[in-house]
């Protein structure tokens, strides 16, 4: 009797020792494969990119600023103005589908290299757009120059908002911000380091 009951205890300490074994393993290594799964980078990366939506503008003309009769006379006949607004949604983040970047971790922190943020689309809304012309008796408006305008407004605009200091912070801080909601989660500090262009 005396030895049957030091087995159970033994077998009773011998299964609990098991159970906590293999819950401290199962968890560490669970963390593990959240942490390297590369394809949760890149579909958090497409989820965090940074939607921007404004108008541009652009105005072609062949009237004179200066006023007086035969600049007045001049434009009575021949001006040709055309000014073009179009709304546009310009997307920044970061392209990982092509680019390296790599997942480092640490007990508390984790440190994603990630490609450049740029501006990844923009979208000009011509189904939207506004125009105003302005011509004189002996012109008009033509095809060519609703086309001219059109090149020059997504060139500015691409130019413009491609280069927007402001806008390309805003959206790091925005990539970095979704990580962290993400891994706070699981008891981890995240910092993002970008490339640079």
């Amino acid at each position: 009797m005396k030895y049957s009951s030091i087995i159970i205890f033994l077998v009773t300490a011998l299964c609990a020792a098991m159970y906590f074994l293999g819950k401290k393993n199962g968890s560490t290594q669970i963390k593990s494969t959240i942490i390297n799964n590369a394809q949760l980078v890149k579909q958090i990366a497409e989820l965090s990119s940074l939607e921007v939506t404004g108008t541009t503008t652009a105005r072609i003309s062949n009237a004179g600023n200066i006023s007086g009769v035969w600049n007045n006379f001049k434009n009575y006949f021949i001006e040709n103005t055309l000014q073009v607004t179009i709304p546009y949604t310009a997307k920044y983040g970061v392209d990982v589908s092509k680019s390296a970047f790599n997942i480092n971790h640490t007990d508390s922190a984790i440190v994603i290299n990630l490609p450049p943020c740029k501006m990844l689309s923009l979208e000009l809304k011509l189904d939207r757009m506004e125009t105003m012309n302005q011509t004189g008796l002996f012109a008009r408006t033509t095809v060519a120059d609703m086309k001219l305008a059109e090149q020059q407004l997504y060139t500015a605009a691409s130019r413009q908002l491609g280069n927007d200091t402001m806008l390309l912070e805003k959206a790091k801080k925005h990539i970095t911000e979704i990580y962290n909601q993400y891994y706070s989660n699981l008891g981890y500090r995240v910092a993002c380091t970008f490339m640079p262009l």
